[in-house]
């Protein structure tokens, strides 16, 4: 436990740094070593004082990344996840028609990462297009996307 601070105190220095889930914030006051009980009394009040709010900070997070448009649906579903959020939660925030916007982020990524070639030696060019769907599957796009967004990227000059 910090020295003569309270669970209480302590949320609220945390919070002051950087907006965080519910979990997170418990995780992190359980490792300081406050009390459980302290440490739930202080969530619940932080919580019915409107200064925690994990449905209002997932959704503003997960649609900050979303139209930021660098990750996949996936990732920003993972990472919010990491952050303590809960799993339907996040899963109910997906978009109906993310397909059209999963290809033009796959796409905008190999841009950004790689160079047009086409290769006259068949197989430089399927090493190359491996390489670009591997990238793609890493960062979290589903092989239909990647299919898709390989093969416009290629044939676009």
């Amino acid at each position: 436990m910090e020295k003569n601070k309270t669970a209480l105190m302590k949320a609220t220095e945390l919070l002051a740094r950087s907006e965080q889930s519910s979990n997170l914030l418990r995780q992190k006051l359980l490792a300081r070593k406050f009390d459980e009980d302290e440490v739930d009394a202080a969530i619940a009040k932080l919580q019915q004082h409107k200064y925690l709010d994990d449905d209002e900070l997932c959704t503003r997070q997960f649609e900050s990344w979303y139209s930021a448009e660098k990750l996949s649906v996936r990732q920003i579903c993972i990472k919010l996840v990491q952050k303590g959020f809960d799993s339907a939660f996040v899963k109910n925030l997906i978009p109906d028609d993310v397909d059209e916007r999963e290809l033009r982020v796959a796409i905008n990524l190999l841009e950004k990462k790689y160079r047009r070639q086409n290769f006259d030696d068949e197989k430089e060019n399927y090493k190359f297009k491996t390489k670009l769907w591997n990238y793609l599957a890493t960062k979290g796009f589903e092989s239909r996307i990647i299919s898709n967004a390989v093969e416009n990227f290629l044939s676009e000059e």
